[in-house]
C-alpha cells in the first residue's frame, strides 16, 4: 500500500474539517490561542511537543514547510512518497500512530514554501506534535539534487546527495544557503479557540510507555548496546523498536534478544517482521508481544554511522525520539519479573579467543576437553557471496583433522555495517578429546583495515569459544599444542616447493589406517601429492589422485582427500612431492583452509 494513501483516512476518530487553505468564512467563535509553536530549524532538525485534550477539540494548524515532486518515484511506484523534506505531523501518544501529517496533497504553494492552514478535530486524549527539516531536495523530469544538513558542532557542513541526469541544477552551495534561509521560517503552530484553552494540557515528549522495564531511545550513530535481562517468571513483554532497513535483509539499525543459555534468538527485528515507520521508506518499526520464559537473556541494539537521532539524512520516522528499543509489560506487577543489568558482563570462562584478526592472517589455538561439553561459539567474518565466506573460522578434531564445526556451514546473521559482515552465535556440544580452532582472512576488510562499514562488534572480529553453565570446572579444559597430534603413524606436512620427502614406518599387525592429504591439482591431475609404497615389494599401495579429492578451501586447485585403508604387516615408505610453485608458505593463490597440513599424514584408525 502507498503510504500517502493513508492520508485522509479517519484514524483514531480524527476528522479533518479542512485540509488546505483555511476558508475565510469558517466561523471562529472566539480569538485563537496558540498552544504549540515549533519554529526555526537552522540549529535543530527535529522538534516536538505534547498536548492533552480533555475533550473533543477543534484545532487550527498553520505550518510552513518544503517539498517537491519526484518524477521517477511516480513512474516506479516508490513507496517513499511523502516528498516533504520539511514538514510536521501529529501522533497519538498512546498508540504511537500518526493521526495527521503535512503532504504534497494537503499543502499549497511553491516547492520550498509549502503551506498548510486548516482545521482538525481530535478526540480527547494525549497527542505529540513533531516537525522535522532534515535537508533539502529539488527535482524535475530529468534532474534531482539533494542535500543533507548536519547540524552537529563537529559536523558543521552539508553532505551532498546525488544527481540523476542533472544537466540544469545550480551549484550545491546555493542549495545549502537557500535551505538555511528557508529553515528560519519553517515550522508549525497549533491554535485553539480562547474558550477551549482550559481543555488543553502540555507535556514533554516523548510520553513514556506504560509499565516500561527497559528503554534505550533517542539513539545516535555507531551504537552497540548489549544488556543482560534476568526473567524471574514467564512474562509477556511488549517490544517497541524503531530502526533503519531495506529489503532483502539489509537492516542497518536494529535489535534482537538472545537466550543466554541456548543462544536462540527469541526476538529479532528483521525485514520479514517490520513495517514502515513513516517518513523515509527505510524507517522501520517492530511492535508486538514476545513471551519470555524464566531464564537469562541478552538484549542487543546496534546502529550504523548514519541516519539516527544524531543526524537524520532522510525524513525521520513518525516517532523520532523513540528511535531505539523499549520493553514494557501489561501489568505493573509484571515489572518485578524482569531485572536488567546496566552493564553486560562477558563470559569469564573463555577457552579460545582468536579475535581482532587483521588482513591476510591465519591463526589457531588448540584445546582438550576431558569430558563432553557444551560450548558457546561466537564468530564474526566476511561473506563474499550468498554462501561463501572470505573471512571465517572452523574447528577440527586433532586426532584425524575432521571438521566438527565450520562457520561456512552455519546460518549466519547480519553483524552490522556492510551487508557482507556476518556473525554466528550458537551453542554446540563437543565430546571429550582434543581440538584445534582456526580463523583465516583474505587480503581485505578485516579488523582495523575495513574497506567498507565495519561490524558493530569490531573487537570480536574472528572466533571465540567459551564454556557455558554455572557449574563449569576449569580443570576440564586444557591447552593443546598442535604438534601433539594423537594417533599419528607417519607424517610429512608443511612441505615447500620442489620437494620430495620420504618417511618410513612399520606395521606389525593388520592395521586400519586413515590417510589425510592435501595437495595441488590442476586439469584433473596432481602437481603436489603423496603416496604409500611397500618397501619390500616396491609396490605402491595407495596414491593420491585428482579423482578421489575434494576442494580444500581457498583456490580451486587446493585439493584434499581423507580415506581409510587396511595395511598388512610390513615396512612402508610415505612419500610427498611438490612442483615449483604453490606450496606451504609460498602460495601463488589463496591457500587451503588447513595450510599447516599441506602434505600427508597417516593416522591409526580405531
Amino acid at each position: 500500500m502507498r503510504w500517502n494513501s493513508l492520508i485522509g483516512v479517519v484514524v483514531l476518530s480524527v476528522t479533518f474539517l479542512q485540509t488546505g487553505t483555511a476558508n475565510p468564512s469558517d466561523p471562529s467563535p472566539s480569538p485563537p490561542t496558540r498552544i504549540v509553536s515549533l519554529k526555526d530549524f537552522t540549529e535543530t532538525e527535529v522538534k516536538g511537543a505534547g498536548f492533552t485534550l480533555v475533550s473533543k477539540t477543534r484545532l487550527h494548524i498553520f505550518a510552513l514547510g518544503g517539498g517537491d515532486k519526484v518524477f521517477w518515484r511516480d513512474v516506479f511506484n516508490d513507496p517513499d512518497v511523502s516528498r516533504m523534506y520539511a514538514a510536521g505531523w501529529i501522533i497519538d501518544a498512546s498508540t504511537r500512530e500518526v493521526v495527521w501529517e503535512m503532504t504534497m496533497d494537503n499543502t499549497s504553494g511553491k516547492a520550498h514554501k509549502r503551506t498548510f492552514d486548516g482545521f482538525l478535530e481530535l478526540e480527547a486524549g494525549d497527542y505529540e506534535i513533531y516537525y522535522a527539516a532534515h535537508g533539502y531536495f529539488e527535482s524535475g523530469a530529468f534532474s534531482h539534487s539533494s542535500i543533507n544538513i548536519d547540524r552537529r558542532p563537529a559536523h558543521r557542513s552539508h553532505r551532498t546527495g546525488f544527481r540523476f541526469f542533472d544537466f540544469f541544477s545550480d551549484d550545491r552551495e546555493d542549495l545549502f544557503d537557500e535551505f538555511m534561509d528557508n529553515a528560519r521560517e519553517y515550522g508549525i503552530e497549533l491554535f485553539v479557540d480562547e474558550s477551549a484553552r482550559g481543555v488543553v494540557r502540555m507535556f514533554d515528549v516523548p510520553r513514556a510507555l506504560p509499565n516500561t522495564v527497559f528503554e534505550a531511545t533517542g539513539l545516535g550513530d555507531k551504537v552497540f548496546l548489549r544488556r543482560g535481562l534476568k526473567v524471574l517468571a514467564p512474562t509477556v513483554v511488549q517490544v517497541y523498536a524503531l530502526g533503519e532497513g531495506r529489503r532483502r535483509g539489509e537492516i542497518s539499525d536494529h535489535g534482537w534478544i538472545v537466550n543466554a543459555v541456548t543462544r536462540e534468538r527469541v526476538w529479532d527485528m528483521n525485514d520479514r517482521s517490520v513495517r514502515h515507520a513513516g517518513g523515509a521508506s527505510k524507517n522501520i518499526v517492530w511492535r508486538g508481544n514476545v513471551v519470555l520464559a524464566k531464564g537469562t537473556y541478552e538484549l542487543y541494539y546496534v546502529t550504523d554511522d548514519s541516519h539516527s537521532n544524531d543526524d537524520w539524512n532522510a525524513k525521520p520516522p513518525y516517532d523520532p525520539f523513540k528511535y531505539g528499543v523499549t520493553l514494557s509489560v501489561e501489568r505493573p506487577s509484571d515489572r518485578n519479573n524482569i531485572v536488567q543489568t546496566d552493564r553486560w558482563e562477558p563470559p569469564s570462562q573463555t577457552i579460545v579467543s582468536l579475535t581482532r584478526v587483521r588482513d591476510d592472517e591465519f591463526v589457531s589455538a588448540g584445546f582438550t576437553l576431558t569430558k563432553d561439553m557444551p560450548l558457546w561459539v561466537y564468530a564474526i567474518g566476511e561473506r563474499s557471496g550468498r554462501r561463501a565466506f572470505a573471512d571465517y573460522g572452523w574447528i577440527v578434531r586433532a586426532s584425524d583433522r575432521t571438521r566438527v564445526w565450520s562457520m561456512e556451514n552455519r546460518e549466519s546473521h547480519h553483524a552490522g555495517g556492510a551487508a557482507k559482515n556476518q556473525m554466528v552465535d550458537e551453542i554446540i556440544t563437543l565430546p571429550a578429546g582434543s581440538y584445534i580452532a582456526y580463523y583465516q582472512t583474505d587480503d581485505s576488510h578485516a579488523y582495523g583495515e575495513w574497506n567498507s562499514d565495519p561490524p558493530f562488534d569490531e573487537e570480536a572480529y574472528g572466533l571465540s569459544i567459551s564454556a557455558v553453565g554455572e557449574g563449569f570446572d576449569p580443570k576440564t579444559v586444557k591447552k593443546f599444542e598442535e604438534g601433539e597430534e594423537e594417533g599419528v603413524i607417519a607424517q610429512i606436512i608443511r612441505v615447500r616447493n620442489d620437494s620430495h620427502i620420504r618417511k618410513r614406518f612399520t606395521i606389525k599387525s593388520p592395521t586400519k589406517i586413515q590417510i589425510y592429504a592435501l595437495g595441488e591439482g590442476v586439469d584433473r591431475s596432481m602437481a603436489d601429492y603423496g603416496w604409500i609404497e611397500n618397501v619390500s615389494t616396491g609396490k605402491v599401495v595407495w596414491e593420491m589422485t585428482y579423482g578421489m579429492t575434494d576442494r580444500a578451501g581457498g583456490a580451486r586447485k587446493n585439493r584434499m582427500v581423507r580415506t581409510a585403508l587396511i595395511l598388512d604387516p610390513g615396512e612402508y615408505e610415505l612419500h610427498y612431492r611438490t612442483d615449483g610453485s604453490h606450496s606451504y608458505s609460498a602460495w601463488n593463490d589463496d591457500p587451503p583452509d588447513d595450510r599447516m597440513h599441506w602434505g600427508i599424514t597417516v593416522y591409526r584408525s580405531d
